[in-house]
């Protein structure tokens, strides 16, 4: 994570665990939860640089390839917690040391990355709660705050910590810390000029007096993160136009942008959009492109449709991956989708959101499903990630994204141009899954 937006993001919350990191002194594991994957990761990774100090501590990420615990693991060995727990990979094989003392390491999540409520249930947390006592470590671990099974994980450890306004799941486990949020972080919202202090800390110890004396720090509260799971895009400023055939511009002073002077998108099929199938689930917005994919496949025979499309998005109009499932003419079935992902465990309790997409590139049409398939599939062989709408004449429309305006799919038709030799077609989706 190199983007300095960012970096001021994390700083805040490794700041606010660095300063309560004594709350657990006497502990030999732990559950941080939020509502926020950076900001709760940022905590953990806050409290165990500070641990590490003194004693190993070990950072498990329960959240799935959360960037602050990811982008510290430097190798391409893919196994994690939830191989641990599924095929028997010891811990000590999985734990990746990130700093020269060896006291420090993270648990990735693996390479099933979405952690299963069974693995959180699992009784053998207990045991490594007791297991890390016993030798004077510390096992941390950074969850969503309301993933199935989190309560029993809480009740099988010494205690958890909460982040930004997060509730404990069980009212037996002993909440340690709370770490509220100042405010709620929105792409949407532009930097803000005036200072915000840290977040306030709130701690609950049983072992010692609570801690004094905060510092405030005044800092420029720039709210755009690196991942965000499932925050709508709408409302956002209008995305800054992308095209490769757009000379480079001259930027005429700081904070300048060059932009196209091609014209607006605009839908080819405008009769089409009062049969359009608009409503889709977003399941996250990524970083990179490998992780877009990675969230389309761990959603496999779960998603009626999977897609995702690069977008500009945030105060530093960076580039995003936005990862969207469903095609539905009624909003109604595209709150069951939710809720039935939200079962299944491919999204977590509380993340995920219902939006209304009813743009997509189209790139090809089939007159059948059969031979839509193969057109599919060679598309998806290049790494285009494609689905197809039923007609009602029978035929197939293949289509690639969902946008909720024409700006957000302007860079995603202009890469498709550049780097696959694509002329794909802005158009009212229209359709059903088959």
């Amino acid at each position: 994570m190199t983007d300095h937006a960012v970096g001021e993001f994390e700083s805040v919350w490794e700041a606010a665990g660095s300063r309560i990191a004594g709350v657990v002194d006497g502990a030999g594991a732990v559950v941080v939860l939020g509502h926020d994957p950076i900001a709760t990761a940022s905590v953990a990774l806050g409290i165990a640089r500070a641990q590490a100090a003194h004693r190993r501590v070990a950072v498990g990420d329960l959240i799935g390839d959360v960037p602050p615990l990811r982008d510290l693991v430097t190798d391409d060995d893919p196994h994690g917690i939830t191989d641990s727990f599924q095929y028997g990979v010891s811990l000590n094989k999985i734990a990746r040391q990130i700093d020269s003392a060896g006291n420090l390491h993270i648990l990735p999540s693996g390479s099933e990355p979405i952690v299963t409520e069974d693995i959180l249930r699992s009784d053998r947390w207990r045991r490594l709660a007791t297991g890390f006592h016993e030798v004077g470590a510390l096992l941390l671990l950074a969850a969503p705050a309301a993933i199935p099974g989190v309560d029993a994980l809480a009740d099988h450890l010494d205690g958890v910590i909460l982040v930004g306004g997060a509730q404990s799941p069980s009212p037996n486990a002993q909440v340690l810390a709370e770490v509220p949020s100042p405010v709620r972080r929105s792409a949407a919202r532009p930097p803000q000029r005036k200072p915000t202090t840290l977040p306030e800390i709130r701690t609950h110890r049983r072992w010692a007096a609570p801690l004094v004396g905060v510092a405030a720090l005044a800092i420029v509260a720039v709210l755009a993160g690196r991942w965000y799971l499932a925050q709508p895009t709408g409302g956002a400023s209008p995305a800054v136009r992308r095209d490769s055939s757009a000379s480079s511009g001259t930027l005429a002073g700081a904070g300048a942008v060059a932009v196209d002077s091609s014209p607006p998108l605009a839908p080819a099929n405008p009769a089409d959009s009062a049969g359009a199938s608009p409503f889709a689930v977003q399941i996250a917005m990524v970083d990179t492109e490998d992780g877009a994919a990675m969230r389309v496949r761990a959603g496999g025979g779960d998603f009626p449709v999977g897609t995702y499309a690069p977008v500009t998005r945030g105060t530093d109009r960076g580039t995003w991956y936005k990862v969207v499932t469903g095609a539905y003419t009624n909003r109604s079935r595209a709150d069951t989708l939710l809720a039935f992902l939200r079962r299944r465990g491919v999204v977590p309790q509380g993340w995920g959101t219902v939006i209304s997409a009813p743009l997509a590139l189209q790139i090809a049409t089939a007159p059948s499903p059969t031979e839509a398939a193969a057109l599919i599939a060679d598309f998806q062989s290049r790494s285009v990630p494609v689905y197809g709408l039923l007609q009602r004449d029978g035929a197939v429309r293949i289509y690639t994204g969902a946008f909720e305006t024409p700006d957000e799919a302007t860079l995603y038709k202009s890469e498709l141009k550049s780097t696959k030799n694509i002329d794909a077609t802005l158009v009212y989706r229209v359709g059903r899954a088959y």
